[in-house]
């Protein structure tokens, strides 16, 4: 399966879940996310017992009081059923029940173009949702070893919305 230059959207709904792993923050300025995952978080991942599907999660959001230019949070995880009783060195976090804007890319290094699509085409373009606060999921599917394709969960709202804010 190949993603074409500009992706099919799909708007959905997603409940609040539990995610746990290895937490990363900064820029990313030396491949540390990558890092994360490679020599890190998949060599430990047998140590949740509790994980609840073979996808995995790479989970972004800003840190508080921090310019996103700065820096941001990445969680490499999995979700789980409870956050109780994580191994030494990992953190869990709660993820909020959201609506989402929902992209394939193609492989790690079509993240960055499906982002730069997503915010310098898509957005701008769409008459009925925006952006919303909350993290931004990547969803490697149990057949990402098999087809390379990740979706990406960006968090929108209707733009009628705004009244009610």
């Amino acid at each position: 399966m190949t993603v074409q230059h500009k992706p099919q959207i799909v708007i959905t709904q997603k409940r609040a879940f539990l995610v746990a792993g290895l937490r990363y923050a900064g820029k990313n300025e030396h491949g540390e996310v990558p890092a994360l995952w490679d020599k890190e978080f998949l060599p430990r991942i047998h140590e949740l017992d509790n994980f609840r599907t073979g996808a995995t999660y790479g989970i972004s959001r800003v840190m508080p009081d921090i310019p996103w230019q700065e820096g941001f949070e990445y969680l490499a995880g999995v979700e789980v059923g409870s956050l109780e009783n994580l191994p030494p060195g990992m953190v869990g976090w709660e993820i909020p029940a959201q609506t989402y804007a929902i992209l394939p890319a193609n492989d790690v290094s079509g993240l960055a173009p499906a982002l730069v699509y997503y915010y310098s085409e898509w957005l701008p373009r769409s008459k009925e949702y925006r952006s919303a606060d909350g993290p931004m999921l990547e969803l490697y599917p149990e057949t990402f070893g098999q087809d390379r394709i990740i979706y990406l969960y960006n968090p929108v709202r209707a733009k009628d919305s705004l009244a009610l804010s």
